[in-house]
C-alpha cells in the first residue's frame, strides 16, 4: 500500500509544470486577479500538466523570482503607467529577458493605453485589457497555455511514439522485422531482451512518409526542426545523425571552393581540418597557445585573429572552437563583428558549449548570441541527445538552402536512426522549458564544490583567476570560462597518475573524461546532479589527505614548451591526395606532409597535409612518443609524405 502510494506521489510530481509569475503593484488587485485566474484553472481539465500561480507586487522581487525558480513558464506583467514610467516597465521586460530568453511575458493593462504598450517593448507576447482579465481570466489562461504547449511540442517524438504504438507489420527494411530474427533466435535472442521491445520496433525503414525525410526536411522532421531553431533563436536549424564531425564538414564544403582561403584555429577539432581538406580550400593558421605546465590550450588571442583578418581580407570564412575542451571562452562579440566588417562569415564549432544561451551566466560567450552566421553543437556532449546527434544552426542571411541541402545529401544517410532524431526533438523541449532551471542547479553545485575544494591543500579546482594568471590574453581579451568543465590541479600530488586514475574509477566509478599530466577533467552535464559532486569531492578530500594507499610518485612529464609553426609548402588537399609513402618519422625532415598527425592528449595536430616536415616537429613528436602519449597519423612509428624530396 505504501508503495503504491509513494508511485502515485512520483507520478504526480513529475508532471510539467506551468508556473505562472503575477505582478500586480496593488495588493487588492493582485488579489482579485490571482483568486480569478485560480479559479479557472479546473476549467481546462489539464491531467497532463500541474498549473499553479504565484504572486508579487514588485519589480525588483519579480526578477528575483525568476532567477530562482526555473519552474515559472508565464509572467504576466500589469503595467500600470500611473506608478511608473513605460520606460520602467519595458527596462524591467529587458532584464527579465536577460535572465531567461525564453520566457514568455504577457502584459495586462489600460485599454486606452494598448498600443502605446506594444510599441514601448518588442518583446511582449501579448497584451490583454486588465478589466477584461478580472472579468474573464479564462481568455488569458486559455492563451497562456496555448503557448505552453507550443514551446513544449515535440512534433516527431510525438508523432514517432504513435507510430510505434501501432505496432504495424513489418514488411520493409530493416531486415530484423520489428525485432523478430532476435526473437525468435536461441543465438541472439539475448540482444533483443538486453535492449527491450521499443529498440527494435522502434527502428524503422526510411519509407515511413508520414514522419517525414531528414534530407528533405519534410512532415514531422521538419517541423521539429522548426521548433528547434525557435528555441535557439536561429533562422534555421537541421538535424544531424552521423555527429557534430558530420556537421563540421557540411558547413565547410557548403561554403568554401577550391583555393578559398579559410583562417582558421589551429586548436580546430580534427574534423574541421578534414573538411578543409575536402573542399580543397586554403587554411591560415592562427598561433596555438600552449601552458606547459598544465598541459591546456587557449584560444587564440584577438589581437592574431584580427591581424589575420586584416592579412586576409580575401578570406571566405573564420573558423573557432567556441569553447574549448577544457572550458576556455573567447568574446566572440568581437571576433563576429570584425569579421563581418571585412566581410568574412564566421562558422563556431561550439560542440561542448550547447547549453550556453539557457543561462546568463554563460549566454555572453554564446557563439549564437555573438551573431556567428553558423554553429554546430554536439547535442550528445552535455546535453540530453543520444550519441551522434547534432544540431546545425544557421543565422546567415545569404544562405544558400539549396545548395545547402545537395551538400548535406552528400553526408547524411538514406536509413537514418530514428531514435537519433527524435532525441534531438525532445533535448530542444528539454532546454526550452526548463534548461534554466537545471543549469542554475548545476552552477550552483559548482559553487558549493569549489567553495569545499578550497580547504584541501594538495588539490585545486582551477578557475578564472589562475587562467588570468596562466594566459597573458585571458584577461585583455575579456575571456571566460564555463565552470561546468571543472579542471582539476593534481600536480601536487604524491602518487602517479596511473593509481590516481585508478583509485578514482574504483572510489566513485568516475571515468575521467581528459587528463593531462598535471590535470584531469570532469565535465558536469544536464544529468550531473549535488551527490555525484558530493562523491567526486570525497574521493578527492581522501587523496588530499595522504590517507589512501598509493604507489608514491612526483614524476611528472610535461608537454614541450613550443608546439612548431604550421608552415604549408601547398595546398593540404593536394598533399592528402598526391602520390604518397610512409617513412619512419626520424627520417621525415624537410618532406611534405601527406597526413593529419595529431597527438592525444591534446589533440591538437602537428602535422596538416602540406606541412613542411623539419627538425624540429620530428623532435616534438619523438618527446611525445617517450611520455607514451597516441599520436594519431602516426603508423609504427612512420608517417605518410608525399614521394620526392623537397628542393632546398
Amino acid at each position: 500500500m505504501l508503495l503504491s502510494i509513494v508511485k502515485i506521489f512520483m507520478r504526480i510530481a513529475m508532471l510539467p509544470l506551468l508556473r505562472i509569475l503575477l505582478i500586480e503593484q496593488d495588493p487588492a488587485t493582485l488579489q482579485e486577479l490571482s483568486t480569478n485566474l485560480a479559479r479557472t484553472i479546473p476549467n481546462f481539465e489539464r491531467s497532463d500538466v500541474d498549473i499553479d500561480i504565484i504572486e508579487c507586487n514588485e519589480l525588483k522581487q519579480a526578477l528575483t523570482c525568476v532567477e530562482e525558480d526555473g519552474d515559472i513558464q508565464a509572467v504576466v506583467l500589469s503595467w500600470d503607467v500611473l506608478n511608473n514610467s513605460e520606460r520602467t516597465y519595458s527596462r524591467f521586460i529587458e532584464q527579465l529577458k536577460g535572465i531567461r530568453l525564453e520566457l514568455p511575458v504577457y502584459v495586462i493593462g489600460d485599454d486606452t493605453k494598448g498600443l502605446e504598450i506594444v510599441n514601448e517593448s518588442e518583446e511582449i507576447e501579448s497584451f490583454f485589457f486588465k478589466d477584461e482579465v478580472i472579468s474573464d481570466p479564462e481568455a488569458i489562461l486559455g492563451y497562456m497555455i496555448n503557448d505552453f504547449d507550443d514551446r513544449s511540442e515535440t512534433p516527431f517524438w510525438t508523432a514517432y511514439r504513435r507510430y510505434v504504438g501501432e505496432a504495424n507489420d513489418s514488411w520493409h527494411t530493416p531486415g530484423h522485422s520489428g525485432g523478430s530474427s532476435f526473437r525468435n533466435s536461441p543465438y541472439i535472442k539475448d540482444f533483443y531482451q538486453f535492449y527491450g521491445r521499443n529498440v527494435f520496433v522502434g527502428d524503422l525503414s526510411v519509407s515511413v512518409d508520414s514522419l517525414g525525410s531528414l534530407s528533405d526536411s519534410t512532415n514531422t522532421i521538419g517541423r521539429s526542426q522548426e521548433s528547434a531553431a525557435a528555441t535557439f533563436e536561429v533562422k534555421h536549424t537541421y538535424f544531424v545523425t552521423n555527429g557534430s564531425s558530420t556537421s563540421n564538414k557540411i558547413i565547410l564544403q557548403t561554403l568554401l571552393r577550391k583555393g578559398d582561403k579559410v583562417i582558421i584555429d589551429r586548436n580546430c577539432h580534427k574534423s574541421v581540418h578534414y573538411g578543409i581538406l575536402q573542399s580543397a580550400s586554403l587554411p591560415i593558421y592562427l598561433s596555438s597557445i600552449l601552458n606547459p605546465k598544465y598541459g591546456i590550450f587557449a584560444p587564440p588571442s584577438l589581437a592574431d585573429i584580427k591581424q589575420a583578418i586584416e592579412q586576409n581580407t580575401d578570406a571566405k570564412l573564420l573558423v573557432l572552437t567556441g569553447c574549448t575542451y577544457d572550458g576556455l571562452l573567447s568574446d566572440l562579440k568581437q571576433v563576429v563583428e570584425f569579421a563581418h566588417q571585412h566581410g568574412i562569415k564566421v562558422f563556431i564549432d561550439e560542440a561542448w558549449f550547447a547549453y550556453s544561451l539557457f543561462h546568463p551566466s554563460l549566454r555572453y560567450y554564446s557563439a549564437i548570441h555573438a551573431g556567428a552566421d553558423y554553429v554546430t553543437h554536439s547535442a550528445h556532449k552535455v546535453v540530453s541527445a543520444f550519441s551522434q546527434a547534432s544540431y546545425i544552426h544557421v543565422n546567415d542571411p545569404d544562405f544558400d538552402a539549396d545548395f545547402f541541402r545537395e551538400i548535406y545529401s552528400i553526408y547524411a544517410s538514406t536509413s537514418p536512426k530514428y531514435q537519433l532524431i527524435a532525441s534531438l526533438d525532445v533535448c530542444q523541449k528539454q532546454l526550452e522549458m526548463e534548461g534554466y532551471k537545471l543549469l542554475n542547479a548545476l552552477l550552483n553545485h559548482v559553487a558549493e564544490f569549489k567553495q569545499q575544494m578550497a580547504s584541501l591543500k594538495y588539490i585545486k579546482v582551477l578557475g578564472k583567476e589562475d587562467f588570468m594568471e596562466i594566459f597573458p590574453h585571458f584577461s585583455g581579451d575579456n575571456m571566460g570560462h564555463d565552470p561546468l568543465k571543472i579542471l582539476i590541479d593534481i600536480s601536487e600530488l604524491p602518487y602517479s597518475l596511473k593509481d590516481i586514475h585508478k583509485f578514482l574509477l574504483d572510489e566513485i566509478g568516475l571515468e575521467i573524461e581528459k587528463y593531462t599530466h598535471s590535470t584531469i577533467l570532469v565535465l558536469l552535464t544536464l544529468g550531473g546532479t549535488r551527490s555525484k559532486i558530493i562523491r567526486l569531492y570525497n574521493a578527492l578530500k581522501k587523496l588530499d589527505s595522504g590517507k589512501v594507499k598509493l604507489a608514491t610518485s612526483m614524476r611528472r612529464t610535461r608537454l614541450p614548451e613550443n608546439l612548431p609553426a604550421i608552415d604549408l609548402a601547398c595546398i593540404p588537399s593536394d598533399a592528402f591526395y598526391g602520390e604518397r609513402e610512409s617513412v619512419p618519422i626520424s627520417k621525415s625532415n624537410n618532406r611534405i606532409c601527406a597526413g593529419l598527425v595529431t597527438p592525444y592528449p591534446p589533440g591538437i595536430p602537428l602535422l596538416v597535409p602540406g606541412q613542411h616536415i623539419t627538425d624540429e616537429h620530428i623532435e616534438y613528436l619523438k618527446e611525445l612518443a617517450g611520455q607514451g602519449l597516441t599520436i594519431q597519423g602516426s603508423f609504427d612509428g612512420e608517417i605518410y609524405v608525399l614521394k620526392g624530396k623537397v628542393k632546398k
